[in-house]
């Protein structure tokens, strides 16, 4: 509505000049041309949409979705800086590392600085602000987080979810349904005050276990072709934490399905979003940005969570839509959920007050290699502490701490000749192809501790 509101005004004003020069009536003292209107910088509205454990592949449930962003980019190579729900919603909302916002494990939201938020940037300068859904691990939904005027919560579930709608419990028949039409409601609120930009965190629930889909979607069902490595027969080059776990095909296809038939109902939500942009005239002055927490694994490796250093647990959707002002097409830089908030306030021309670690996604600057980072959570069933330096097309180096801080198993991995992460050289006994990680573990070492532009 902003949008038309100021074409309204820019018309009249010249309408009003081409009446008075066809009259022959002098324009205003000293103008020799019709007046033109200020090109004030305008803040776009911004729709933060996150889903829970959504693999790229999971976007073949979004069509509706996907259409609409395809004005806009979709990154590729995206990765989450760190596979795990908590730390990586940080993540999401600081621009910065999991190592410089504090949150490690899933019950650390008490670590974070709130006044070093997206939400909180946005708020100082003047955006009306929302969150719904989902905002993190272990915060208390009675609790509007700082830097939101308004928020509807959910600790997760889908059917007879609980919800606190900024203060007051609803108990809503289905999640993903209510989480879009509390957006639509938010927004009503907000366009109220239509000279106002505004954001909204909308986090779905879905695609997290338990995976239940409405009804009419139970049976949906969708094309795959699993890669080498689901169900990888042989992984003695892997880790001992990993050869324990034995997921094959057919458990990686039960959790394929579940996410996939959720998804449905988001591609719905959505659908219904956009439809109320336009109805408000919103939708051209609204940057979009669609990304996933972490992703999950369908059987890859013999392995069925995330929180692990392989492709199918931190490669995630991300997608950048504000028309005019974004390119449409495909970008294959390699992106990182820590870019996020940089992109965000940079579309914003906003600064942060705080040192980001991220990037604009908008920008010249590519980087070939980013850091992934994790720290054994006991909530998250115990997987071990590992860093990783991510290369995509070229290799992946591990390193892994044992309980006592001592270092553990390291892999490498040639993803130009082996993009299925298959053969571990360090851990194939096969010496005369280990190769040399000097620069790698040095680069390592110095990531683990970056703060600021010094980081990847």
């Amino acid at each position: 509505m902003r949008y038309v509101m100021r074409r309204c005004r820019r018309l009249t004003l010249l309408l009003t000049a081409a009446l008075a020069l066809a009259a022959g009536l002098p324009l205003r003292p000293g103008a020799a041309a019709p007046p033109r209107p200020a090109a004030a910088p305008e803040r776009p509205n911004v729709l933060l949409v996150v889903l829970d454990d959504a693999r790229p592949e999971a976007m073949a449930a979004l069509p509706r979705t996907t259409e609409w962003l395809a004005d806009g980019t979709a990154y590729t190579q995206a990765v989450a800086a760190t596979p795990s729900c908590g730390p990586s919603r940080a993540t999401l909302l600081t621009g910065r590392y999991a190592h410089n916002h504090g949150v490690l494990h899933q019950a650390d939201i008490g670590a974070l600085d709130h006044t070093a938020t997206l939400q909180r940037t946005l708020h100082d300068a003047g955006y009306a602000t929302a969150a719904v859904g989902k905002f993190t691990n272990g915060w208390q939904l009675e609790r509007t987080p700082p830097g939101f005027d308004h928020s509807a919560l959910v600790g997760g579930g889908y059917t007879d979810a609980r919800f606190m709608v900024d203060g007051r419990q609803r108990r809503v028949p289905y999640s993903t349904t209510f989480i879009g039409e509390q957006v639509n409601r938010y927004l009503d609120g907000f366009e109220a005050e239509d000279g106002k930009p505004w954001f909204v965190y909308a986090s779905f629930t879905a695609p997290h276990a338990p995976y239940t889909p409405e009804t009419r979607y139970a049976a949906r069902t969708f094309a795959w072709q699993p890669s080498p490595a689901v169900g990888e027969a042989d992984r003695g080059d892997k880790p001992a934490y990993v050869r324990r776990h034995k997921a094959d095909q057919a458990a990686g296809d039960v959790i394929r399905l579940g996410q996939l038939r959720t998804l449905l109902s988001v591609d719905d939500a959505l659908a219904a979003v956009r439809e109320h942009l336009v109805r408000r005239g919103e939708l051209a002055d609204t940057l979009v940005v669609l990304v996933s927490d972490n992703s999950k694994f369908w059987g890859e490796h013999g392995l069925d969570e995330k929180f692990m250093p392989y492709a199918a647990a931190f490669r995630v959707p991300l997608y950048l839509s504000w028309p005019g002002h974004v390119p449409a097409g495909v970008d294959d830089r390699l992106a990182s959920t820590v870019d996020v908030t940089p992109t965000v306030l940079a579309a914003a021309g906003l600064t942060a007050g705080y040192q980001l670690d991220g990037r604009d996604l908008r920008g010249p600057d590519r980087r070939d290699a980013t850091l992934l980072e994790y720290w054994q959570d006991s909530h998250n069933g115990g997987y071990p502490t590992w860093s990783a330096r991510y290369a995509p097309g070229d290799h992946q180096y591990t390193e892994y701490v044992e309980k006592d801080g001592t270092a553990g198993p390291r892999e490498f991995y040639d993803l130009a000749a082996d993009p299925w992460e298959l053969v571990n050289l360090l851990g194939d006994k096969d010496p005369a192809n280990d190769p040399d990680t000097a620069g790698d573990a040095a680069t390592l070492a110095e990531w683990r501790q970056c703060a600021g532009a010094a980081c990847p």
